[in-house]
């Protein structure tokens, strides 16, 4: 068995991998395929931090025995550290799935994630979707955020950073 470094612990399931994603079929639903790009947006905040855009590309798919759907790009090395892009497909029912794209980076000592979280099954191309965005220095500190929770459970975003994120090819 392995661990995943994707933080979809946080909804609740377990990360654990127990079958190579080759031999199990992807019964989640999942819309999203390796080697799709997404941007990730957040707005700019006034007088506050600036718009962050990201561009995501879907990497090799790892499907979890729970029914979720993990994605890690091949970690790439930048000046200071190393990044890497990491997507999951959480099935939560019909309006209910969660979407969670973002990157880990590295840099020098630190490590930090930035994530937007939708409520949403689509990946239509150019089809920007609504959701939260979260960023935290460890994954505990994700997997603990109750207003993220709450978001996920319920899809009320009050009080949390919003973002987009929009398939582009």
């Amino acid at each position: 068995m392995k661990r995943l470094l994707f933080p979809v612990s946080l909804l609740g399931v377990s990360l654990t991998a127990c079958t190579p994603a080759t031999t199990a079929p992807d019964l989640s639903g999942s819309t999203l395929e390796p080697g799709q790009e997404w941007i990730m947006l957040t707005p700019a905040e006034a007088g506050g931090p600036v718009q962050l855009s990201r561009q995501l590309t879907v990497g090799q798919r790892d499907l979890q025995a729970d029914g979720t759907v993990a994605y890690q790009s091949v970690p790439r090395r930048t000046a200071t550290g190393n990044t890497q892009d990491l997507f999951s497909f959480v099935p939560r029912g019909e309006n209910r799935s969660v979407i969670v794209a973002g990157r880990a980076e590295t840099t020098f000592d630190l490590r930090f994630f930035d994530f937007c979280v939708v409520r949403s099954t689509s990946a239509g191309v150019n089809d920007a979707q609504s959701g939260v965005y979260v960023q935290t220095a460890s994954q505990d500190a994700l997997w603990t955020n109750r207003a993220y929770q709450s978001y996920v459970n319920t899809g009320v975003a009050a009080g949390l950073k919003p973002c987009t994120l929009t398939r582009v090819k």
